[in-house]
């Protein structure tokens, strides 16, 4: 797959400049609406060129590592499709790179055989926009919690006779210390979509439940399409 062709970034600026001298008139936002429109359809523009080009060496990777899968016929594939269109258009709507990478991940794993229905990849591809990558991470996180500790060599806490799901999430993702009401409202909105078995992360448990999931079925389906599936 050929990689989208660049536009040329000098000759777009030196269009909208001859542009906004022309509206040099006694009008109120002339030049400045013109240099604020193109500002921001050049990062716009710039996002959606990065993504295809990800998105196309991605696709082209995955094709050689799964055989029998032909890139022409992909284009017919309409579970493929939809999930090229609503994931380029979510996309272009976010900076946050792991949310960009679930993207990716789950146009990948939607051309491969066993991928979920057109309803709920689309449910999938929803949450995905919705969720921010906070959101994702600590999914990720209390849907196997060993091994979101092994994967970034922290110790667990398997001396403590008891201890709160609070810490487990602290500890895992430190960037969450000292956040209680974000995280509270994070686990909240996983367990209004039937994600995670829990309410909050209050309460002390005993020191090998700390370490237990509490996701669902659900969630791990959801976890599985939005993980990268090349090796």
């Amino acid at each position: 797959m050929e990689k989208p062709p660049s536009k040329s970034t000098g000759r777009e600026a030196t269009e909208k400049a001859i542009e906004a001298g022309l509206n040099l008139v006694p009008l109120a936002g002339g030049p400045l609406g013109v240099a604020f429109a193109y500002a921001v359809s050049f990062t716009y523009n710039r996002r959606m060129t990065q993504w295809l080009e990800d998105l196309a060496e991605a696709v082209d990777d995955l094709a050689e590592q799964v055989d029998g899968m032909d890139l022409e016929n992909l284009a017919g594939n309409d579970n493929f499709v939809d999930a090229v269109a609503s994931a380029t258009q979510a996309a272009t709507r976010t900076h946050q790179a792991l949310k960009i990478a679930a993207l990716r991940n789950a146009v990948l794993n939607s051309a491969l055989p066993g991928a979920p229905d057109a309803d709920m990849q689309l449910i999938f591809l929803r949450w995905i926009e919705d969720y921010t990558a906070a959101h994702l991470q600590m999914l990720t996180l209390l849907n196997d919690p060993q091994g979101w500790y092994a994967q970034r060599g922290i110790p667990t806490r398997k001396d403590v006779l008891s201890g709160s799901r609070r810490k487990v999430i602290e500890e895992g993702i430190p960037d969450f210390a000292g956040q209680d009401e974000f995280n509270d409202l994070i686990v909240r909105d996983l367990s209004n979509a039937g994600l995670v078995r829990i309410g909050n992360l209050n309460g002390m448990i005993s020191g090998n439940g700390m370490y237990q999931p509490v996701t669902s079925d659900l969630a791990a389906q959801f976890i599985k399409f939005i993980t990268d599936p090349r090796t």
